[in-house]
């Protein structure tokens, strides 16, 4: 399924759009996976209730299912991807008012849970169409600059939704905590009732149906972009999940774990992110990639050290690890879904083939948490991040050989 057309170059207003497109997706996952957990226990839920909210990030994993059905489907007069955006940030905008409305109780939790899963699927599918979005209307040599926004605000949407909306909540109450999140998703709406799509892209999307089969049939290409975003998610889960952890049972204060974990986020998004977009633009995406997994690797190594130093481990020593495992997270994303960009863009169904390298890596992080915690539980902390320094190993053994099929298949391009 090639693309035929040639796009017209982007408009500038492209930029503030995609960002707060993304920053408006993190928002109801930072909302359903840290800060309504919280606040739920606060008002006195019952953790087995809470137990069900995890399930909230299920529609990030099975959006590959109804993935075509974005691409296929659509109003020619909205626009291919509009008419997705706009109605789930609508739905979105709903969902959260209805929460400012019910209130955060005991009483209340199955209502709060049914909203947090429709804001979630709706933010997995508006994910769907953003992806293509940013595939089919920026330019090759933009596209690491634009997976770099697409990674750190898809985070600070996270931080917006979660800790944010905590502190907001701690402080001016429900309602405003509410209409403190519902800004920036208001202002994407604006900016995506303010853009219309290119003609050429209507044109384009005529010629033929999506469907996952057509690009798990595309060959090596695909099967490289879903095996290297599944390994990289594990390698990274590997370093971060684990890592606090160990602080934690090493007996340090939540406070100064999450002081931790601020300045892994910050690391990732201005070091990892913006480094991630230079090194893919200077040497191309799968080179970027190495270098984030070699990162990564170098992370678990001091990890497994600070293992064995327990409880006294070295400030130090946490902040090494803690940096090279955020810069190795901000650098590997960005270049996996640059090369999956530039793979998808010369494809008419971009919205399913970005979400099929999504979802591998969603689905990595997912197993990962759940099987390298169990692991820690049976043989220790150490050997569960060399099992990451091994994960690593492994994916720069099989992205080398995915780099030199696919020299020898094509020319080599920048940010490719």
């Amino acid at each position: 399924m090639k693309a035929s057309s040639s796009f017209p170059r982007m408009p500038f207003r492209l930029w503030p759009l995609i960002a707060c497109l993304y920053v408006s997706q993190g928002i109801p996952f930072g909302l359903a996976m840290e800060a309504l957990p919280a606040s739920l226990r606060h008002a006195g839920t019952d953790l087995q209730a809470l137990a069900w909210l995890p399930l909230v990030g299920l529609p990030w994993v099975l959006k590959w299912l109804w993935a075509p059905w974005v691409d296929n489907h659509w109003s020619p007069r909205t626009g291919r991807r509009r008419s997705w955006i706009l109605p789930m940030q609508c739905l979105v905008l709903a969902a959260l008012l209805a929460v400012a409305l019910l209130g955060l109780s005991v009483q209340t939790m199955p209502w709060i849970l049914g909203l947090a899963v429709t804001a979630s699927l709706a933010s997995a599918t508006q994910d769907v169409a953003t992806d293509a979005l940013v595939a089919e209307q920026f330019a090759t040599e933009s596209l690491p600059m634009a997976n770099a926004i697409q990674v750190a605000s898809t985070m600070v949407g996270f931080f917006y939704g979660g800790p944010v909306f905590l502190m907001l909540y701690g402080t001016l109450g429900l309602s405003w905590a509410i209409v403190g999140l519902v800004l920036p998703i208001a202002a994407s709406l604006v900016l995506t009732l303010s853009w219309r799509e290119p003609q050429a892209l209507r044109v384009a999307a005529s010629t033929g149906k999506a469907s996952q089969w057509h690009f798990l049939r595309s060959g090596r290409n695909a099967w490289a972009l879903v095996v290297a975003a599944c390994l990289s998610a594990i390698t990274v889960v590997a370093c971060h999940g684990l890592g606090k952890l160990l602080l934690v049972d090493a007996q340090w204060p939540l406070a100064r774990v999450g002081q931790v974990g601020m300045l892994g986020g910050a690391f990732t998004i201005l070091v990892g992110c913006g480094g991630g977009a230079w090194l893919v633009r200077r040497f191309g995406a799968w080179p970027a990639f190495q270098l984030g997994i070699a990162s990564a690797g170098l992370s678990a190594v001091t990890w497994a050290w600070l293992a064995t130093q327990t409880p006294a481990m070295p400030m130090t020593a946490v902040v090494m690890a803690t940096v090279l495992a955020s810069i190795g997270s901000g650098c590997a994303s960005v270049a996996i879904m640059t090369a999956a960009m530039n793979f998808c863009r010369r494809r008419t169904q971009a919205g399913t083939d970005m979400t099929m390298v999504q979802s591998a890596r969603d689905l990595g992080e997912t197993m990962a948490s759940s099987f390298l915690i169990a692991l820690a539980a049976r043989v220790g902390y150490k050997e569960g991040f060399l099992l990451g320094l091994g994960l690593a190993v492994l994916t720069m053994l099989a992205t080398a050989w995915m780099m030199r099929s696919s020299r020898a298949k094509q020319p080599h391009a920048p940010g490719s």
